[in-house]
């Protein structure tokens, strides 16, 4: 039996079925200065062209792919070599970086519709998303939403915790807020029908084995069961009562 390509599995909004999610970052060489850390999660263009090609050769199996922190590779590498394989992505964006140096400007947000793409947000100002005062929430959720759906043109219902950090208060307001999906990093499988969906983070110089195993959402040994204690706390510590 023939395989479908890549490029025509279901996209973020679609149910009842699992797959593995893949988080992407910076291709290149910045043109930013990256936040302590950051550099880690930057591929080359030849380690990015590498996932993207095994992601073809995987075909049912592949991964969602998605994006985050709206760097300028997102159109300048990643958008033309998506064409070119017929896959599409989610891009979660912040709204206090779109048309400032090393990041997407407002007409690349038309560019990544038009080319049948889906965005998402990834807050404000890339902050931790626990603890957040009423009016950062306001500013991190609401604010950031509306800004990013008038840029777009398109309704915002996904979104992507920084840093892959939440809570359960953090699920209960973007629940409440009408969000369809949170994305995290907690690495494994995303059921598409549940509100939080685990994401496998990329690095540079991965292992062809550790690549392997992120893309199909494999998590083994003592990290298994880190995971699954990391889970539970995020997810069943009491909501906190605002001042």
């Amino acid at each position: 039996m023939k395989r479908k390509s890549a490029g025509t599995m279901h996209t973020s909004t679609a149910t009842g079925f699992t797959r593995p999610v893949i988080i992407l970052h910076g291709i290149g060489d910045p043109k930013r200065t990256l936040e302590p850390g950051e550099q880690t999660f930057w591929l080359s263009k030849e380690e990015f062209l590498t996932v993207l090609d095994r992601i073809v050769e995987m075909g049912n199996d592949a991964p969602l792919i998605t994006f985050d922190d709206g760097n300028a590779s997102d159109v300048e590498v990643a958008l033309p070599e998506l064409a070119a394989r017929k896959l599409k992505a989610v891009f979660f964006l912040l709204t206090s970086r779109i048309d400032t140096p090393g990041s997407l400007g407002r007409s690349d947000l038309d560019s990544l519709i038009n080319m049948g793409h889906e965005i998402g947000l990834h807050g404000h100002a890339h902050i931790d998303w626990r603890g957040l005062s009423p009016t950062e929430k306001t500013q991190e959720f609401q604010v950031a939403r509306n800004t990013l759906s008038e840029l777009a043109g398109v309704a915002v219902t996904v979104a992507a915790a920084p840093f892959g950090l939440y809570d359960r208060q953090t699920v209960h307001d973007l629940r409440d807020l009408g969000f369809a999906a949170l994305y995290t990093s907690d690495r494994g499988l995303a059921h598409q029908s549940a509100f939080i969906r685990p994401r496998n983070c990329l690095e540079g110089g991965m292992t062809q084995t550790q690549l392997d195993a992120a893309l199909m959402g494999r998590v083994g040994g003592i990290r298994k069961v880190r995971r699954m204690f990391g889970i539970a706390r995020k997810r069943l510590l009491p909501l906190r009562v605002s001042p």
